[in-house]
């Protein structure tokens, strides 16, 4: 694999990744959480469920803004500390996910059909690593609070599939 190819799967895979796999585990996390508790801090120094929900989109609609390469966006500010408290409903805040993520994906389709050699890897990288950290959080939570296992990898979100999925090239 020469290193086109090595960064296209690079790409793909973190595509993939977050669209297979942190999306549906978000989504299902969002589901069983009721709106009061969703925006709940539960103590002074902890963000809401929602805040960090709200906190994975902005990061990853920055990084599309920039990885679209329309905007030359640079932001003065970080988002280490925008953790907002919308009061969305889930089904609402699963709009904004979903959203999110889907734009993500296309932004990535057309990087990879026009320009992957163009893609900052150490940003995409940080992006997937931070999304992972704070859906950790999301799904942590969600399980102490409602007491939901919710069997990810036993219902088919797991890497074995993930990698079956981009070796057929399923969108």
């Amino acid at each position: 694999m020469n290193e086109q190819e090595t960064l296209m799967l690079f790409v793909k895979i973190s595509q993939q990744r977050m669209h297979r796999h942190y999306l549906p585990k978000l989504i299902q996390s969002i589901q069983v959480i009721h709106t009061d508790v969703l925006w709940d801090e539960q103590s002074e120094n902890l963000n809401s469920i929602g805040g960090i929900i709200l906190h994975i989109c902005e990061h990853i609609k920055r990084s599309s803004t920039r990885f679209s390469n329309l905007l030359h966006t640079e932001y003065g500010e970080g988002i280490e500390a925008y953790f907002p408290n919308e009061n969305l409903s889930p089904n609402e805040l699963c709009l904004v996910v979903n959203e999110t993520f889907t734009e993500f994906y296309s932004v990535m389709d057309n990087l990879l059909a026009r320009m992957p050699e163009q893609i900052d890897m150490h940003r995409l990288f940080h992006l997937v690593e931070h999304t992972s950290y704070h859906l950790g959080q999301v799904i942590d939570r969600s399980k102490r609070i409602t007491k939901i296992s919710f069997k990810f990898c036993q219902n088919g979100i797991n890497e074995h599939n993930l990698k079956l999925m981009i070796k057929d090239g399923d969108s």
